[in-house]
């Protein structure tokens, strides 16, 4: 492993970058969006709040950027599903288990449920966010869509919401909402959804 001496400028950056990016998605799961503080990203990263400000403009541009990451993070372990299935049915199999998998990244699904409620909030930001989303080869919602057809562009819209949902109610009563049980559930809704 490179010492951070002998790594390139562009490495140090893309790791800083990371570190930063790994920090605000707990911070933003711990505290939500409205009250994280910036120093506390830094801080839990390991730098400065100058060196924060070197990458990211804005609290905003930050959790937009976190946003944008862990969302091709996940879409490209969906292509590679996705592609190491060869029918359609199970295509939609290795769909659904990606779907009720979801739920096991606790962290990003109160990430989600804070950049859904950073949206209803700031309608420019959602604006600016779905331009974001346009420029990404792919999204969970058309890979669903491209597999089911027209039909599932609610139900694709629907799923992300349930997971979120479901995460915190586990947080809220862990003895109704066992990892067994939303997992089962989520399987159920995702079923549920195509079938409509």
């Amino acid at each position: 492993m490179k010492s951070s001496r002998t790594r390139k400028p562009q490495e140090r950056t893309a790791i800083t970058r990371e570190r930063l990016l790994v920090a605000a998605g707990q911070v933003f799961a711990q505290r939500g969006y409205e009250k994280a503080q910036l120093e506390e990203v830094a801080n839990a990263a390991g730098f400065s709040k100058g060196a924060l400000y070197a990458h990211f403009k804005s609290k905003e541009e930050l959790f937009m950027a976190l946003a944008k990451t862990k969302a091709a993070s996940y879409q490209a372990k969906l292509r590679r599903t996705l592609d190491g299935a060869a029918t359609r049915e199970a295509k939609i199999a290795a769909f659904r288990n990606f779907y009720v998998d979801l739920a096991t990244d606790r962290e990003w699904a109160l990430v989600i449920l804070e950049v859904k409620l950073f949206l209803t909030r700031n309608p420019k930001a959602q604006e600016r966010l779905r331009k974001a989303e346009e420029a990404l080869e792919d999204s969970i919602e058309a890979s669903l869509i491209k597999l089911m057809g027209k039909s599932a562009t609610v139900p694709a819209k629907a799923l992300g919401g349930i997971v979120s949902a479901l995460v915190v109610e586990a947080d809220m009563a862990p003895k109704s909402f066992t990892d067994r049980k939303i997992r089962t559930l989520l399987g159920s809704v995702f079923d549920t959804l195509l079938e409509s």
